[in-house]
């Protein structure tokens, strides 16, 4: 059987790199430091 990659309740996320609101990369790892963050993801249709 393979192994699966999906997250379950309470498991942390992998660490990654995102832009932040300046255009600027920041690791999420280093949000992680102050608490639990919410990363949200915007589609835009236009």
């Amino acid at each position: 059987m393979a192994k699966s990659n999906q997250l379950k309740t309470g498991d942390r996320a992998p660490d990654g790199i995102a832009l932040d609101v300046d255009g600027q990369e920041v690791s999420l790892s280093s949000y992680w430091a102050d608490g639990p963050i919410l990363l949200t993801f915007l589609r835009h249709f236009g």
